[in-house]
């Protein structure tokens, strides 16, 4: 539970300070002294500030000032100490209030009043000058609910979540960080997420806040909070224009500090380690809901001079182009490794183009990564692994390979090339390497030799007693090579159309591509780790309709999704439990697993929908 100092809002402590006196035997020795504070003797036109009285002793009825030049936000909110030293107990009062001016110029707050003793004393006053100015947002978020009007006691001066990102204008791919800082000046629960910020138009990743989760002390406009960073997050606009990150909407259970006049006072609760303050105030456990500011971030569109060899990349970055061997036999495998590393929107770096000559056979690359989220963005490597096979003698010589991207340090593109790759193939020993793709064209695995030596014994031939020539099975035979060639230039076309079509090859591996994800997902699952399986869920999901329906991952979002699934004549029914779906796996990612149910049964329900949707899509 997350905890801050207690405030009370209500005067009568008298009772109980008379039952501790009689217990005790002791008397307040000090002299009554009633004084008036504010946080700020000039303060903006609108602006928020505190004003105290503090008595330091056993008092009553309080009489607050004249306040009508001001709008009071919040108060009287009461606190209370008490010191028991050198068989003397003391006591320091203070009655706050959170005020706003409502005009310019020189304000007097004039003298409060209480009663000590039998006796009214007054405080001294206090000037304010008012000028022109702006409220900051900071307490008056235009994203937060306004929960000013139940009774429970807690508002959004007590508890609220500010946003902010580091930049609110960026480049097209340009890394942006948003942090979510929770404020509270009561006593709380770790707040829940109800309801998850979209980040339309944006990729985004979450940076690991578990070990930096640090509660902090900020004062904002008079008042102490305690404040804690709750999430940060790297988003990467995928379009340009002014783009708008909605709130994140959160729950908690805080303490309330509305008085309850039924709640019976115990007045030795104090000797028996209780609290009588909250005792007699009568506090309770309320739910509340807030939720955190929206941002707008625009985004502008890159230099008009783009590279030919361009494709997206922003940041800081290095490129390395390098091959396993320059000297093979025909038939032999040669890889050809590009590494893309630094600091940028890595995840969407794509490989640069590469002109092949025509002898050599190619496969899609394997890619890897190895990346961290941080607050520069994403850090480290990318790579793109090609399988390349010479199938005949001679000098194959690969032109250098051009990679472009755009520099944020210097604002310029910046254009980096590898070296020129020659590859010496002798003759082969006559066995040729083959190499098959196992889910998609990427994934692939020499097997080794494939063609078996013509035998050039000659062979011994009988003459049957049957009559075979002009036979049906004769004809049959004679003209089955012809129609198995035909049909394997037919299907050899189709293959090749296949593979030299990026989009159709995703969409048939789709489904393949979606089950290895969730085959992952099942290992976590029964290793009982709940946030990464509903990860790779999600991941499986977002991939296969990405796939399936060809959507690009910069128009990647459910709206789009919904859209895209009732145009392909997909259920309602199917389509509106696929983004319910995503939905859970979204909230127990990052709002914990407590409200979206058991992690088994998202998984079935993710894969009873890859099914459902294959069928409806091929109908």
């Amino acid at each position: 539970m997350i905890q801050s100092k207690k405030t009370y809002s209500t005067i009568p402590f008298v009772a109980l300070l008379v039952s501790l006196i009689l217990l005790t035997g002791k008397t307040f020795s000090q002299t009554p002294f009633f004084s008036a504070t504010a946080s700020k003797s000039t303060v903006g036109l609108n602006e928020q500030f505190q004003v105290s009285f503090s008595i330091n002793g056993s008092a009553r009825s309080f009489q607050q000032p004249n306040l009508t030049e001001f709008n009071v936000l919040s108060g009287p909110n009461q606190s209370n100490s008490m010191e028991f030293s050198n068989g003397s107990l003391s006591q320091t009062l203070t009655l706050s209030y959170i005020i706003q001016p409502k005009s310019e110029g020189n304000f007097k707050i004039g003298p409060a009043s209480i009663e000590v003793n039998g006796k009214r004393i007054a405080s001294n006053v206090v000037n304010i000058t008012v000028v022109k100015g702006n409220a900051p947002a900071a307490q008056n978020n235009k994203g937060q609910q306004n929960n000013d009007d139940d009774n429970s006691g807690i508002s959004d001066r007590n508890i609220f979540v500010r946003a902010t990102a580091n930049k609110t204008s960026a480049y097209l791919g340009e890394s942006v960080v948003v942090s979510f800082k929770l404020y509270t000046n009561v006593s709380m629960n770790s707040p829940v997420v109800t309801k998850m910020s979209e980040f339309n138009g944006f990729w985004n990743k979450d940076i690991d806040m578990t070990s930096q989760m640090t509660k902090e002390l900020e004062n904002v406009n008079g008042v102490n909070y305690n404040t804690y960073e709750i999430r940060k997050i790297v988003l990467f606009p995928q379009q340009t224009g002014t783009l708008t990150i909605d709130p994140t909407e959160y729950e908690t259970i805080a303490r309330s500090t509305v008085k309850n006049n039924n709640r019976s006072i115990d007045p030795f609760s104090f000797f028996q380690g209780g609290d009588p303050f909250a005792a007699m105030q009568g506090y309770r456990d309320v739910k509340f809901a807030f939720k955190s500011n929206s941002i707008k971030i625009n985004v502008r569109e890159l230099p008009p001079n783009k590279p030919s060899s361009f494709n997206g990349s922003v940041g800081k970055l290095n490129f390395e182009a390098s091959i396993d061997k320059n000297s093979v036999r025909a038939n032999e495998p040669v890889t050809l490794k590009i590494k893309i590393s630094g600091t940028g929107n890595l995840k969407l770096a794509e490989a640069p183009e590469i002109k092949f000559p025509q002898d050599i056979e190619t496969y899609d690359p394997k890619i890897a990564e190895n990346l961290k989220t941080n607050l520069s963005g994403l850090t480290g490597t990318k790579s793109f692994e090609y399988l390349i096979i010479p199938r005949h003698e001679g000098s194959y010589t690969i032109e250098p390979i051009t990679f472009s991207y755009f520099d944020l340090e210097k604002k310029q593109y910046v254009t980096q090339r590898s070296n020129t790759f020659t590859i010496n193939v002798t003759r082969g020993t006559g066995e040729q390497t083959v190499a098959t793709v196992t889910g998609s064209k990427s994934e692939f695995q020499v097997i080794g030799k494939d063609i078996r030596y013509i035998k050039i014994k000659q062979p011994d031939f009988t003459i049957s007693s049957d009559n075979f020539y002009g036979s049906i099975p004769f004809y049959g035979l004679s003209v089955s090579p012809l129609l198995l060639f035909v049909g394997l230039l037919v299907y050899r076309k189709r293959q090749d159309e296949i593979n030299g079509n990026a989009g159709l090859l995703r969409i048939r591996n789709a489904t393949v591509v979606a089950k290895k994800r969730l085959l992952v997902a099942d290992k976590l699952l029964k290793s009982q780790q709940s946030t990464p399986v509903y990860e790779e869920i999600s991941r499986a999901l977002w991939g296969y309709v990405s796939d399936k329906l060809s959507i690009p991952l910069s128009e990647l979002s459910k709206e789009t999704v919904l859209q895209v699934l009732l145009q392909n004549k997909v259920s309602n029914t199917t389509a509106d439990e696929f983004i319910n779906t995503l939905h859970t796996c979204e909230f127990a990612r990052y709002g914990g697993t407590g409200t979206t149910g058991e992690p088994q049964q998202v998984y079935d329900r993710a894969i009873n929908l890859i099914t459902k949707l294959e069928g409806e899509l091929k109908a």
